[in-house]
C-alpha cells in the first residue's frame, strides 16, 4: 500500500451534552465500541451543518454547534466572507474498512447540546458520564475529548444551558 495513494473521507462528529453534564454515546456494531453520533460530510455541505445532520438522523435529537473559542471570532470586514463555527478538534483517524479498504477520516469535531424542546428518538444511545464512559470499549482518543470538553465546562468556556 503506497502512503501517497491512500484516500480521506471528511467526517463530523458531535460532542453532545446534556444539563447533567452527561454525554451522547451509542455502541456501534461494526466497530465494537462506543462512539458519539457523526458521519460522512456530502458534497457541497458545511462541515457543523454534517455533525447536526448526523445527529439529528442518528438521534432524533435537534442541536445547535457552540464555538468555545467565540472571544477569538475574526471580526471580518469582507462581509462576502464568514466565518464558520470552530470545531472543539480535527482529527486524521486511520480507518480499516471491509468494503472500502484502509483510508483516514478527516473528522471535525463539534461541541453540540440539544435545543431545548428536543427529544432522543433511537433507544440505542445512551447519556453516559465520562466515569462510566470509561468503563466501556471507548477509544482513547474520544475518551480525551470528552476530558477536554468536561474541562472547557468546569471553567465556562461553554455552557450547560
Amino acid at each position: 500500500m503506497e502512503l501517497n495513494n491512500i484516500k480521506s473521507h471528511f467526517t463530523a462528529t458531535g460532542i453532545v451534552f446534556n444539563k447533567k453534564g452527561q454525554f451522547l454515546f451509542h455502541f456501534h456494531p461494526k466497530i465494537a465500541c462506543w462512539l458519539p453520533p457523526g458521519g460522512h460530510i456530502e458534497e457541497n455541505e458545511e462541515p457543523q451543518d454534517a455533525a447536526l445532520r448526523e445527529i439529528k438522523e442518528e438521534t432524533g435529537l435537534q442541536c445547535e454547534c457552540l464555538s468555545y473559542q467565540p472571544e477569538l471570532a475574526l471580526n471580518l470586514v469582507n462581509k462576502d466572507v464568514v466565518e464558520l463555527i470552530k470545531p472543539l478538534a480535527i482529527l486524521k483517524e486511520p480507518i480499516n474498512d471491509k468494503k472500502e479498504g484502509f483510508h483516514y477520516h478527516i473528522d471535525m469535531i463539534y461541541l453540540c447540546r440539544p435545543l431545548l424542546h428536543s427529544k432522543l428518538t433511537n433507544n440505542s444511545f445512551h447519556w453516559l458520564t465520562l466515569a462510566e464512559l470509561k468503563t466501556k470499549e471507548t477509544p482513547e482518543n474520544v475518551i480525551r475529548l470528552i476530558e477536554l470538553t468536561e474541562k472547557l465546562l468546569k471553567q465556562n468556556f461553554i455552557k450547560l444551558s
